[in-house]
């Protein structure tokens, strides 16, 4: 009952990447902030307070994906494989891997492009296992993806849900044959022929209170005798399979198009046809999630409200999330759609020489109703899942490595023209945070001018990190701050709130600070007070070997500052003050700021797609336009 599903075309061996490039990944930043109106005098009503977005059963968390540092309060939507497939707990056989920020070449100094496209590229995805043609892929959302989630989708199995289903099979099949002996399950040994077992099976499975558990065991009754001293499992793999036969004449190929860097100027990536499209033929399918309403995507400045808090500013909206750009819409009505296939993102637009165009899915019915094409927008609102698939049509043939094109819309164009012909380039040694919506502008340079991802210095081993005084002189760029991995526990008790702040010293300690180097447990904001150049104790041989391969001879440790708030029991918040001695290189490192990437380019450009009018539904028209 999931609908959409992604099956292999052929066999996968183990860690072997999936797909021939990764997936884009859109940042959704502050959403609830942005739709929540400040409320005065009176109750806020379920339209203000609620808003339909159903993304949000497509989203990943920020870590997840290596955009925690993006913005204070920011969720994911990964087209393609971060979408499309499935997740079962028993056959999960793919692992997700963290996206690349790649602008594709578009400089926010240079290019009126930048911040017009996300910049988050190549999120890929790799067997966990090996893999045969037609297996159903599946990746794991988490058992809280399923638990929070009730109202929207039935009681779906969650791994303790498996495990306690096997435990009831035990005692099934004892009920059965009067023994947990296999050797006993056969038909002559059973205390109920076959049309009992059916009875009896269609009884537990239809019970009127269904649990997880019941809804984790096999749908038919010879397939749970199979599974009671087998595996659940092994019953699921069966029914997850096709013939690669059944998926070429019923499935539809994603795989027709891969991004690369497009012919288009500003542009940045674009779609390229992987083999012969013919004319008439299938580029990309394209599932949807629909949004009821595009307000929900806009972005608003902040003020101080009457409590004294921060507030949106209503009549101050600045920009839509940079998620709109991949959205189809039309001007006379509030309906966006979403399409998630892989790489369809990426399908530029020309208004004369387009070689493609969209299409409501014909042969879909398990994923496309096309009942909600005559339905209100009010009833969109009331639907919480994918329902809809246009399909990327080729008008003429496409040859092998040529760009795919649609045509966006005159408004979509209208829009680009007067958005190329308004920007205006900024010089990078005068831009001290004013690029950058929500970060604090300034006249005077309070970082070194220009954006420079943490990750240059984070590549960057050999180079020491600058002190505080030599930061002084020489600072880091604004959009990048120092992070050391420093456990500031310890078994000092407040009872009372001290007059001056505690100060601790100590040794770093890598079993204490650093414990998994995969995971940052304890990492925290500090600053580098000294540092220390100690001479390598490899020997000669080593150092001329290691010269060679452009290393260095040398290795620095540090003596870093942090401080940090502690709550204690009913004590007011303490402040603390930690001074850690000999920390290592791999123990430091740069964090991208929030609100500084280009997604939050003030001047970048934002315009949802035009879906043709031809094909757009009259009954999501505003009224006065029908």
């Amino acid at each position: 009952n999931a609908g959409l599903g992604v099956f292999a075309g052929d066999s996968f061996q183990k860690d072997q990447m999936i797909g021939r490039v990764g997936d884009a990944a859109f940042p959704v930043v502050d959403q609830d902030w942005h739709n929540s109106p400040e409320i005065v005098g009176r109750q806020s009503t379920k339209h203000e307070m609620d808003y339909h977005w159903p993304l949000t059963n497509y989203d990943w968390n920020a870590p997840d994906i290596g955009m925690e540092n993006e913005a204070e309060d920011i969720s994911v939507t990964v087209a393609g494989f971060g979408a499309a497939p499935n997740c079962h707990f028993r056959l999960l056989n793919v692992h997700e891997h963290k996206a690349t920020y790649d602008n594709a070449g578009l400089d926010r100094y240079t290019s009126p492009g930048a911040g017009a496209s996300t910049p988050w590229f190549n999120r890929t995805s790799t067997a966990s296992k090996d893999i045969e043609a037609g297996s159903e892929l599946f990746v794991d959302y988490g058992p809280n993806w399923f638990l929070s989630r009730d109202g929207v989708f039935e009681l779906v199995p969650i791994s303790t849900s498996f495990e306690k289903a096997q435990a009831f099979l035990k005692e099934y099949g004892k009920l059965l044959v009067g023994s947990d002996n296999p050797n006993d399950l056969v038909e002559d040994k059973m205390a109920l022929d076959d049309e009992a077992q059916r009875d009896l099976w269609e009884v537990i499975k239809t019970f009127p209170y269904p649990t997880r558990e019941r809804q984790a065991l096999p749908d038919d009754h010879k397939h749970a005798v199979r599974a009671i001293h087998g595996d659940i499992q092994v019953i699921e793999k069966e029914n997850s399979i096709r013939s690669v036969e059944y998926l070429k004449e019923h499935g539809k190929c994603v795989d027709n198009i891969v991004p690369r860097k497009s012919n288009i100027p500003h542009a940045g990536r674009g779609a390229f046809a992987t083999r012969l499209i013919a004319k008439g033929w299938l580029v990309a399918p394209a599932p949807l999630v629909h949004i009821a309403d595009k307000s929900a995507a806009n972005m608003y400045e902040e003020k101080i409200g009457r409590k004294g808090n921060l507030v949106r500013d209503d009549d101050a909206m600045i920009k839509t999330q940079i998620i709109i750009n991949y959205m189809f819409g039309h001007p006379n009505s509030t309906v966006l759609l979403f399409p998630y296939s892989s790489n369809v993102a990426y399908i530029n637009h020309d208004s004369t020489e387009y070689n493609a165009e969209l299409r409501w899915a014909t042969d879909a019915s398990w994923i496309h109703h096309d009942d909600w094409l005559t339905k209100p927008v009010s009833y969109l609102e009331e639907q919480w899942t994918s329902g809809l698939m246009l399909e990327f049509i080729a008008l003429r043939d496409i040859q092998p490595g040529e760009e795919v094109l649609i045509n966006y819309g005159d408004e979509w164009q209208k829009a680009w023209d007067e958005h190329v012909k308004s920007w205006k380039p900024i010089p990078v040694e005068s831009d001290y945070n004013n690029l950058t919506m929500w970060t604090d502008p300034t006249e005077t340079n309070h970082g070194k001018a220009g954006y420079i991802r943490a990750e240059v210095f984070n590549d960057d081993m050999d180079t020491p990190i600058r002190t505080m005084d030599e930061a002084t002189a020489d600072p880091y760029p604004h959009s990048v701050q120092i992070m050391c991995h420093v456990n500031v526990n310890h078994d000092s008790a407040y009872l009372f709130e001290l007059e001056t702040i505690p100060y601790f010293t100590r040794e770093w300690d890598v079993k204490k600070d650093m414990p998994d180097e995969t995971e940052d447990v304890h990492i925290h904001k500090c600053n580098i007070t000294q540092r220390y150049e100690i001479e390598d104790e490899d020997s000669e041989d080593d150092d001329e070997e290691e010269e060679a391969e452009g290393g260095s001879t040398h290795k620095y440790l540090y003596t870093v500052e942090l401080d940090v708030q502690k709550q204690f029991g009913d004590v007011d918040v303490i402040n603390e003050r930690h001074e850690i001695e000999l920390v290592p290189r791999k123990a430091i490192e740069f964090s991208n700021m929030h609100y500084t990437s280009d997604v939050f380019l003030k001047n970048s450009f934002r315009h949802e797609m035009k879906l043709p009018d031809e094909i757009f539904p009259k009954a999501w028209m505003r009224e006065e336009q029908k």
